[in-house]
C-alpha cells in the first residue's frame, strides 16, 4: 500500500523558507531517511510548484511542494552476524578494518550485508547522530574501498570526532596503486573538487569547488604502475580517486575514474604480458585506507590505528614484484 499524497504551502510567517527541499520533506516524513528522500525528489515525486526540482533547493515564500504517492517506508534495519576485524576499541569509538565490497550503509535496494547491520549485531552502543540509517557514523568510506572507519559508540564521542574531521585534525593516509608512474617521488595535488554536472555520481577538478589537497609519496616502482603512500588533507568525496585521476595516474581497478581495462602502452613484450596479469586478478578499485591517526577526544591521548593491507592488494604486489624479477 502507498502513503497517501501530501500538499504543503510555504507560509511567509513559517520556518521553511530558505530550507533545503530534502531537508523539509524529512522533517514531514520522518518515517523515511533524507537520503530516501532525496531519492525520492531525484525520481519526480516530490514537486514543487508542480515541477521537478532538485534536493538542495532553497524554499521561497508561495512555494507550493506537493509530495506524490511514495512507497511503504522500510522497516528498520535487522542486525546481522556478519564478521568484523576490530582495529581499535574503547568506551566510545570503535575502529574497524571494513572489507571490500562491503557497502558501508544502507542506501537505495540496498539493506542486507552492510556494515551497520553488522555494527548493530555486535553492540548496542551506538550513537544516534546519524539517525536510523547510520547509527555510529562519523565518515565513510565507498563499497569498494578497504581499511580504517572510526564508529561513534555515543552521541558525544560523535559530535567531538566529527568535528575534528571537520578541523582537519584527523591524519589520513591511504595506499593506492594506480596505472603509470609519477615523475616526482613526492607531490603535491591542489585542486578544488564538485559534483559533476554531467553525472550525479561522479566528481570532477572544478575552480567552483570545494578546496582540497592530496599528497602522495612513490613507495615502489613497477614501470607500469606504481605503489603509492597517499595523504588527504582534506576529505572530499571519492578526493583520492578525483586527484589522482587528474594527474594521469588513476587508481587501478577504478572504472568510474579511468582505472579500468587498459591496453599495453610500452614496448616491453614483459609489461604487457604484466599489464595483463594484473588485469586478470583486480576484482576492485586498489584503494586502502591504512591509517588515521589523531588525538582521542576524551583523554587527549594520540591514536594512530593502522589496518593491515587486505589479500587482494597483497595479491597484486605479489604478481608486480614478479616483474621486476
Amino acid at each position: 500500500m502507498n502513503l497517501e499524497p501530501i500538499k504543503v504551502y510555504v507560509s511567509a510567517t513559517g520556518t521553511a523558507v530558505g530550507k533545503r527541499l530534502d531537508v523539509f520533506v524529512t522533517g514531514k516524513m520522518p518515517e523515511y531517511s533524507r537520503s530516501h528522500i532525496a531519492g525520492f525528489i531525484k525520481d519526480g515525486r516530490v514537486l514543487v510548484n508542480g515541477q521537478k526540482t532538485k534536493a538542495g533547493y532553497r524554499l521561497r515564500e508561495d512555494d507550493t511542494i506537493q509530495v506524490l504517492e511514495m512507497p511503504e517506508p522500510l522497516g528498520p534495519i535487522q542486525p546481522e552476524d556478519l564478521p568484523l576485524e576490530i582495529l581499535y576499541e574503547d568506551e566510545h569509538l570503535l575502529a574497524i578494518n571494513k572489507k571490500p565490497g562491503m557497502v558501508v550503509h544502507p542506501g537505495a535496494g540496498i539493506r542486507q550485508g552492510t556494515l551497520i547491520s553488522a555494527l548493530l549485531h555486535y553492540t548496542n552502543e551506538l550513537s544516534s547522530v546519524g539517525g536510523n540509517e547510520r547509527p555510529g557514523l562519523v565518515h565513510r568510506l565507498d563499497k569498494d574501498t578497504s581499511g580504517v572507519i572510526i564508529v561513534a559508540k555515543n552521541n558525544e564521542a560523535h559530535w567531538k570526532m566529527s568535528r575534528l574531521f571537520a578541523e582537519r585534525r584527523v591524519f589520513k593516509q591511504y595506499r593506492a596503486i594506480v596505472y603509470g608512474v609519477p615523475k616526482t617521488t613526492e607531490g603535491l595535488i591542489d585542486a578544488p573538487i564538485r559534483r559533476s554536472q554531467h553525472n550525479r555520481q561522479m566528481f570532477t577538478i572544478n575552480n567552483s569547488g570545494r578546496p582540497a589537497r592530496t599528497r602522495f609519496t612513490l613507495l615502489k616502482d613497477y614501470r607500469i604502475m606504481a605503489f603509492l603512500a597517499v595523504i588527504l588533507e582534506t576529505g572530499r568525496t571519492h578526493q583520492a580517486r578525483v586527484h589522482l585521476q587528474s594527474i594521469g595516474h588513476p587508481v587501478v581497478g577504478d572504472p568510474v575514474y579511468g582505472g579500468g581495462i587498459r591496453k599495453g602502452t610500452s614496448v616491453n613484450a614483459r609489461d604487457v604480458t604484466l599489464l595483463k596479469m594484473v588485469q586478470a586478478a583486480v576484482e576492485r578499485q586498489l584503494l586502502h585506507a591504512y591509517s588515521l591517526r589523531f588525538r582521542h577526544p576524551f583523554d587527549a591521548t594520540d591514536i594512530e590505528i593502522k589496518a593491515p593491507l587486505p589479500v587482494d592488494f597483497i595479491r597484486i604486489l605479489n604478481i608486480l614484484d614478479t616483474g621486476l624479477e
